[in-house]
């Protein structure tokens, strides 16, 4: 791996880490609803889509940016780990139909912005 590849990964790992930070601190928990992680894990899909569809469509990413954005900053941003954990805790307090929500909602809609994105790059 060469410096510049390092550093995009590290820049844009603290990016998407404070992202992360400042988003779920916005909107936590709606009803024991889970949305900051939601909607972290689907503006990562939307980034990712975007950036795959630029480099499907023919259109030359760099590769720091792409490891900036697709390693670095959604790496950090995106909150999988978190989404299972909190699938987990209502499913273990029997909140059996949130649990059902947030999993349908999380894959989703994540699936359908890394479409969207995909599509997006087309233009």
């Amino acid at each position: 791996m060469n410096g510049r590849i390092a550093v995009a990964i590290v820049l844009g790992g603290a990016l998407g880490a404070l992202a992360r930070f400042y988003i779920s601190g916005i909107l936590p928990v709606y009803r024991d609803f889970p949305v900051g992680t939601l909607l972290v894990n689907s503006i990562a899909s939307f980034i990712l889509g975007y950036i795959y569809g630029l480099l499907f469509w023919g259109i030359d990413v760099p590769a720091d940016w792409r490891t900036f954005f697709g390693t670095g900053f959604c790496g950090a941003l995106s909150t999988f780990s978190t989404f299972s954990y909190e699938t987990f805790s209502l499913l273990r307090e029997r909140e059996y139909l949130l649990a059902a929500l947030n999993i349908s909602a999380n894959v989703i809609i994540t699936i359908s912005l890394v479409f969207l994105g995909f599509m997006l790059a087309r233009r």
